[in-house]
């Protein structure tokens, strides 16, 4: 069983963005497998933060009017891609930037436990790995993990924290391979990229919505 304490790298020392600065691999969005933690730069030319509504109803008096229906847009969104059928086309990332660190940290503890068979054949404890250009060629069930798998094992609600991504409108990509993995669970707060609803004021609201959804 992997442990938290046994694999943390950081505890505060970095925050999300930072880590992949220095821990992340440059890596074509042709390239995303499923199964993986990456950070995208998604540019959108003359960005307003007013295109992000304060509530579902404010969104759907004028939808025309928001570019999403929640309380967020993340132009640098980072976390773990779930498989789903159009994979190649579109990623479906988990955003740990808009997860309470508290559920960040139980949230990648429990996929590497899922997948911790995997990541013994990958060499995750080992000092070489299996390069990552490789890996698509085995079979192997990281891919396989879905919102709901990770729901089930964990007792959470992802929703709100799931986004859709079209890979052609991303501009750069990063792996955050797992010899690094214990740099995320206790990585400290990070903002860079979210556009917040004004009502919410800072990414303090955004974690309280998380928490509200646990409990509709």
């Amino acid at each position: 069983m992997i442990l938290l304490e046994e694999i943390a790298t950081n505890r505060g020392d970095r925050n999300i963005s930072q880590v992949f600065e220095e821990y992340g691999d440059p890596i074509s969005r042709l390239n995303i497998l499923p199964g993986h933690y990456y950070s995208f730069e998604i540019p959108i030319p003359n960005f307003n933060p007013n295109w992000v509504p304060n509530s579902i109803d404010e969104y759907r008096e004028n939808p025309a009017a928001y570019i999403t229906e929640r309380q967020y847009y993340n132009l640098s969104p980072v976390g773990l891609s779930f498989y789903h059928e159009r994979w190649k086309e579109n990623c479906l990332l988990l955003d740990l930037k808009v997860i309470p660190p508290q559920y960040r940290s139980k949230i990648i503890i429990t996929h590497l436990n899922l997948i911790e068979k995997n990541l013994q054949e990958i060499g995750m404890f080992d000092e070489e790995m299996v390069p990552f250009s490789e890996r698509g060629k085995l079979n192997l069930a990281l891919y396989n993990i879905t919102p709901s798998i990770l729901e089930q094992a964990t007792g959470l609600k992802l929703k709100y924290a799931i986004s859709g991504i079209k890979l052609d409108k991303v501009s750069k990509a990063s792996l955050l391979d797992w010899n690094n993995i214990g740099e995320l669970p206790l990585a400290n707060i990070d903002d860079r990229g979210l556009a917040i609803a004004n009502r919410m004021m800072d990414i303090t609201g955004l974690f309280e919505q998380f928490e509200i959804k646990q409990l509709s």
